[in-house]
């Protein structure tokens, strides 16, 4: 049985949905031993397949951040830790989207990836509004009434990023191409799906992640068309 070489990215996105462990600020999780055994995998097979992994422009996209990345943390680390810190950054910010670009082979692996988020944003969220209604997120405005999710009170931008990527999945599944071969039932839940997550968002109290949030949504329904907008989220 062959195993599809998007699910080695679903179990990182799983991972994630893992309480952090209290004290454990700054330090690796689950979620990151598992995107390194998935840059292992990526690579051994590709020595396996004997392929070229990447087009040019993709590769040099990818590689431009590696020489920024060595002369920021060269720069403003001690100079003992500066290793560290810089295969730190290239593993968040080359290696593994690298190997997210490798696994993903077409539409249907992206579909599969696009509802791990919703569904990996829905959780979060849920646990964001129960700490909303019971008080017990990380504080804001004199109580702790902020939502944070399973990421804990000394990250309150993790919830609020992985409820915005959940949201922003969850309304291009909604607005899939007609051609798409997603069925209708498929895109009433993603627009469903949409519509519960703005209350996580709403309650995280990330002003930031809000914006963006809106300016992504904003865009999918222009490339889509208003019109076909207003189909599909008053069916």
């Amino acid at each position: 049985m062959r195993v599809s070489p998007v699910l080695p990215v679903v179990a990182v996105i799983a991972m994630l949905a893992l309480p952090v462990a209290p004290g454990g600020e700054g330090g690796a999780t689950a979620a990151d031993a598992m995107s390194g055994l998935l840059v292992l995998w990526c690579g051994i097979r590709l020595v396996r397949d004997r392929r070229r992994p990447l087009s040019r422009t993709a590769a040099v996209v990818l590689g431009l951040p590696v020489l920024g990345l060595a002369l920021a943390v060269a720069g403003a680390a001690p100079l003992g830790s500066w290793p560290t810190g810089f295969a730190r950054y290239l593993q968040i910010f080359v290696l593994v989207p690298a190997a997210v670009l490798l696994s993903v082979r077409g539409r249907a692996d992206f579909r599969v990836l696009a509802w791990s988020l919703v569904g990996l944003a829905l959780w979060q969220g849920a646990v964001g509004v129960h700490q909303y209604v019971t008080g017990t997120g990380a504080s804001y405005a004199g109580a702790d009434i902020r939502a944070v999710g399973t990421f804990g009170p000394t990250d309150v931008m993790g919830m609020a990023t992985v409820v915005s990527f959940g949201l922003v999945c969850a309304v291009g599944l909604a607005l899939g191409s007609v051609s798409d071969v997603a069925p209708a039932r498929q895109r009433v839940v993603a627009a469903l799906c949409a519509v519960v997550l703005v209350v996580p968002l709403a309650v995280s109290f990330s002003r930031g992640a809000w914006i963006a949030t809106a300016v992504a949504c904003g865009l999918q329904v222009l490339l889509a068309g208003l019109r076909r907008a207003v189909g599909v989220f008053t069916a």
